[in-house]
């Protein structure tokens, strides 16, 4: 038998091993690769000519490469302790270290050229089908088929290199000491989970701290930069894993003492929890930290998909408006003769409003008569009396200066009231004071003149805004054109990529909090039917042996989903002034669709298990 002959023999004969390995690792290269049939698509500068689009995709695809480091890297170390009665058996029989590692590596290459060609081959038969969702989701109407030469060649290219480099420095980590001691690990028990109060609570008082500045833009967040997004990003982890370790401690220690402790089979599931209860904290952990992953890009990335009418309409409150500024009135007449030309072809209904307002340029303060706010109808008229003044804010998000009125002679004015939203387009001026009409008579400052115009269903409207932008543009000094169409359509194009983007991430840590969750299993698997048939020995039926593995089943299942739900949770409460009501929609129904596909996998999962454990 030939050395080659031994490793696909070893492969043939655990392959329960390397399956979802295999599939895991197949489905990352054809992320990965659709990624990059889009990124490196031939049309694409037709598309965006800033090539936003494929910087997004191409940064989509360099995290999903990162995230594969990642993966690969943990599948090896949990191979290496899975094979370890293997290796343990090669050593036995004479093989030196060198062959050792050799075999592992010549395995873990075959299994990752397989891999390769498996996702090439199923990204091009996928490609077709991605392309049309893709033109569809991000109305790409150019979006066509051809051939991706370049995305199948970063994809061989990138991905062997990352198999080649990552086994050869796994397998040269293999030493006789180590196979050794992972040997001996099947007969002692693995180490106890420390006590760590103090790490616990420092790390959970810093993420805290380091949240809430992040949520009140401290200053001393923006002067540090990424660096503070980083180290609240290491904090939580840290914060995350602590708790889950100290939980576990503590949940066993209280159960020893409960009651029902010596109840039915408590005492063996507590027992069997606290031989493992190191390994379990760690999958846990890991399964929290995945599912939270899953459960940010449904929840902030589709969420943000759905209220981009709300958002247009606070940002550009009419679906055109033109402002003409002094001198201008021959060209503002000619301006406004054509909207409204294109706007009567289109027969629908509109709504047209004309007012105007003064302005202090150097200070972008703006003068409105009242009057003149009246005749804009998108807010409620008011009324002034002639000591009144009203105050209209200038900028989305941003609260209207209710004083700086006073820093001009126009006698003692009482305020009366403000509208935060935006009257006019949001930029335009910093705020607007709505005086009396004599009053404004007396402002002398330079008017700009506005021509508003509002359209029923206007998110329809594209065709008319591309006609109206082709002819008239924004020249600086003579006129500004803006229209909530048009902002419409580029904050729609930019969602969709996110929740593009989103919706494939969310697969990726699903997929890959699956297979972790299948590694820990396969590689306890061999150690707990041993352990089983020893128990039924001592008088223990089937039943209740299957009754202790499902609720250990049932913990590394939903105790992960349920810590992650409460974290996403608590930093929605803490966030609750900066986030509409769409995103807690989303994250509601998110959370009870992964609830029951959680509840319909543990059935699976539980039954397949056991299945294994007691044959």
């Amino acid at each position: 038998m030939s050395f080659n002959h031994i490793v696909v023999q070893n492969i043939l004969r655990d392959k329960s091993t390397y399956i979802s390995y295999f599939l895991s690792s197949v489905f990352s290269m054809v992320v990965f690769f659709l990624f990059s049939t889009i990124a490196f698509h031939p049309m694409l500068s037709e598309l965006d000519p800033s090539s936003t689009l494929g910087i997004t995709m191409v940064l989509a695809s360099f995290f999903i490469y990162v995230f594969s480091i990642v993966y690969i890297i943990y599948s090896l170390f949990a191979f290496l302790k899975k094979k370890t009665k293997t290796l343990g058996t090669f050593m036995m029989m004479g093989a030196s270290m060198r062959q050792i590692r050799k075999m592992v590596f010549r395995e873990n290459m075959i299994i990752a050229g397989v891999a390769i060609i498996t996702a090439i081959v199923c990204g091009l038969v996928i490609a077709p089908l991605f392309l049309m969702v893709a033109k569809k989701i991000l109305r790409a109407e150019i979006f066509g088929m051809y051939v991706p030469i370049q995305a199948t060649l970063i994809t061989i290219v990138l991905f062997s290199l990352l198999f080649l480099i990552v086994t050869k420095l796994m397998t040269r980590t293999i030493k006789k000491e180590a196979i050794v001691q992972l040997l001996k690990a099947d007969m002692t028990q693995e180490k106890r989970i420390k006590a760590a109060p103090f790490k616990l609570i420092t790390s959970i008082i810093v993420s805290v701290f380091m949240l809430f500045s992040m949520i009140k833009e401290m200053n001393w967040v923006e002067s540090f930069g990424i660096i503070a997004y980083i180290g609240l990003f290491i904090s939580l982890l840290l914060a995350i894993y602590f708790t889950i370790t100290q939980g576990m401690l503590v949940a066993i220690r209280v159960w020893e003492k409960h009651p029902s402790y010596f109840r039915k089979t408590n005492m063996l599931f507590v027992s069997n929890l606290k031989a493992k209860e190191r390994s379990h904290a760690h999958i846990i952990y890991l399964l929290t930290i995945l599912l939270l992953g899953t459960f940010v890009a449904t929840s902030v990335l589709y969420s943000s998909y759905y209220n981009v009418e709300e958002k247009t309409e606070a940002l550009y409150p009419y679906s055109f408006q033109y402002t003409s500024l002094p001198g201008n009135e021959l060209e503002a007449q000619k301006d406004v003769a054509f909207i409204e030309e294109t706007l009567d072809e289109t027969g629908d209904n509109y709504e047209a409003y004309y007012s105007s307002f003064k302005t202090d340029d150097e200070r972008r303060i703006a003068f409105m008569s009242v009057s003149k706010y009246n005749q804009l109808g998108e807010h409620t008229p008011i009324t002034l009396s002639n000591n009144e003044y009203f105050v209209a804010a200038g900028n989305e998000g941003v609260h209207p200066d209710e004083e700086s009125i006073h820093d001009y002679s126009f006698g003692n004015l009482e305020f009366t009231g403000v509208e935060k939203r935006n009257i006019l387009v949001t930029g335009l001026q910093n705020v607007y004071y709505i005086v009396p009409d004599e009053v404004y008579e007396t402002v002398e400052y330079p008017e700009y003149k506005i021509f508003a115009y509002e359209l029923d269903d206007w998110t329809n409207k594209t065709q008319v805004a591309e006609t109206i932008s082709s002819k008239i543009t924004t020249e600086l000094g003579q006129n500004t054109i803006a229209s909530k169409i048009e902002l419409y359509e580029a904050e729609k194009f930019v969602k969709s990529i996110t929740f593009f983007i989103g919706f494939m991430l969310s697969l990726i840590f699903m997929s890959a909090a699956m297979s972790i969750l299948y590694f820990y299993l396969q590689t306890s698997l061999e150690r707990e039917k041993e352990k089983f048939l020893g128990i039924r020995k001592i008088g223990f039926s089937m039943k209740e042996l299957t009754s202790v593995a499902a609720k250990e089943l049932a913990i590394l299942i939903f105790i992960p989903f349920t810590t992650a739900a409460i974290i996403l949770l608590a930093v929605l409460f803490g966030m609750r002034n900066h986030i509409s009501l769409a995103f807690y929609q989303i994250t509601a129904i998110g959370l009870v669709i992964f609830l029951l596909l959680f509840i319909i996998s543990f059935f699976f999962i539980r039954k397949g298990y056991i299945n294994k454990l007691v044959n």
